[in-house]
């Protein structure tokens, strides 16, 4: 089997909201040999544990699908946020592409919401370990 690991490295403790070791995600891929050999890697996709605002850390999960895998975070406070990032393997190039981006944000207090998808067509095509979602398009509210 192969793997996929975030790696948390340990806090220093005297971080502020919003700053923290960054982490990393790599992907593992098993060789004939039995052997894992690492195929890629991100330090973007999940954020330190410390940019989740009130909700605390904002790394929620990763589901695994059979071609691929989404990262979900989310966080924040009154105005609560959410991003789901899927990536696809592809063979002719062996490596991990960016599939789907999902984002949304929602106001807890007036109960307004926005949602937005981003495909390959409208990323262009995007590497697992070039993806920064710092450079896709927030959702923001009014």
């Amino acid at each position: 089997m192969d793997a996929l690991l975030v790696l948390d490295p340990p806090i220093r403790g005297d971080e502020k909201l919003g700053e923290g070791p960054e982490r990393t995600v790599l992907i593992l891929v098993r060789e004939a040999c039995g052997s894992l050999r690492e195929a890629s890697a991100n330090r973007r996709v999940v954020p330190c544990a410390h940019r989740g605002g009130v909700a605390g850390d904002p790394f929620g999960y990763v589901k695994l699908e059979p071609r691929g895998f989404t990262v979900v975070n989310g966080g924040g406070s009154r105005e609560r946020w959410s991003d789901e990032f899927t990536f696809i393997y592809a063979a002719d190039h062996d490596d991990w592409f960016v599939d789907k981006v999902s984002r949304q944000v929602s106001d807890s207090e007036t109960g307004l919401e926005k949602r937005i998808e981003l495909s390959p067509e409208e990323l262009g095509r995007i590497a697992f370990e070039d993806f920064d979602p710092e450079k896709v398009p927030e959702v923001t509210l009014p």
